[in-house]
């Protein structure tokens, strides 16, 4: 389950004193968002159980990763479907989502529109959908940030008055790209080192992993055992010596660790280990900045 913000530790705040102060803190994010806001609400209209096929995730948030969502082409129609379960709880698991609308998708790509599964774009508890973007775009190819703005009921902001934010404000990110032609190379998506202090656009030329073959220094990689249930072996064939950075990530995008290991040329082995984190369904990625392989990893 994705968290929207982590509980603010103190010793001089009981828990609900402490629950308060970092709702405060939430709701101060969400009225910094909106009023930065300057991007027009791309929304097509026609929302409703026919505007794209309801998935079944089994987790909340956005899917595939961004990564996965296949790029859109410059002056070719698109059909871009995105998943999405809402929450079940946020603020740590302390209050529970009764149900939540998407009010507006902004930043997309000139000439592209949204639209939901739900007639009134509103989910709820747990419930899945999807966001179908559609059209033509001219756009500069390059990574476009989607902002998400929403509104979300919870034990604590009921009906009539939700909780106004959007995703970026407390680290759910979800990025588009496009591409000048179906030929030309898709690049991962430039979250490092810190997503949220990307600009909404970002131009492939400023990628080093734009100009820089994908696997050029990192010949291969494996895991094993996996699935796995405490630690396990990654077995990396480098093209050279240095440090390796390495960051898992969920399947809602969200970075759950990120560190570094020194390799040599040749064959190196690293061991990772579970830590605190939950079983499910992540992707362990590795990177020596210029060149980077990901991995499909299961813990039990």
């Amino acid at each position: 389950m994705l968290k929207f913000a982590k509980s603010i530790k103190t010793k001089t705040l009981n828990p609900m004193k402490r629950l308060i102060f970092t709702l405060t803190l939430f709701v101060a994010l969400a009225a910094k968002s909106f009023a930065q806001a300057t991007d027009v609400n791309d929304y097509a209209g026609g929302s409703g159980p026919g505007a794209c096929n309801i998935p079944s995730l089994t987790a909340p948030g956005l899917a595939p990763l961004s990564d996965s969502l296949a790029p859109v082409i410059d002056g070719v129609p698109t059909s871009t479907v995105i998943n999405f379960q809402n929450y079940d709880t946020v603020i740590s698991g302390s209050i529970t989502m009764d149900s939540l609308t998407i009010d507006s998708i902004n930043n997309l790509p000139t000439g592209l529109t949204w639209k939901t599964s739900s007639a009134t774009n509103t989910f709820g508890h747990k419930q899945n959908g999807c966001i179908i973007v559609t059209g033509t775009t001219n756009a500069a190819p390059g990574q476009y940030q989607l902002i998400i703005y929403v509104s979300a009921y919870t034990t604590i902001s009921p009906a009539p008055n939700p909780l106004n934010t959007y995703a970026s404000a407390v680290g759910l990110y979800y990025y588009v790209r496009v591409n000048a032609s179906a030929a030309g190379a898709t690049v991962p998506i430039d979250t490092f080192p810190n997503q949220h202090t990307l600009p909404k656009f970002e131009p492939y030329t400023a990628f080093p992993t734009a100009i820089t073959p994908v696997n050029e220094d990192i010949q291969s990689i494996s895991v094993y055992p996996n699935p796995f249930s405490n630690q396990t072996i990654v077995n990396v064939t480098s093209g050279k010596t240095g440090t390796m950075i390495e960051k898992i990530t969920s399947v809602l995008g969200s970075e759950v660790y990120r560190g570094q290991f020194e390799v040599v040329g040749g064959n190196n082995s690293h061991t990772i280990n579970r830590n605190n984190l939950a079983s499910g369904i992540y992707f362990y990625t590795v990177s020596d900045g210029n060149s980077s392989v990901t991995k499909r990893i299961v813990i039990e």
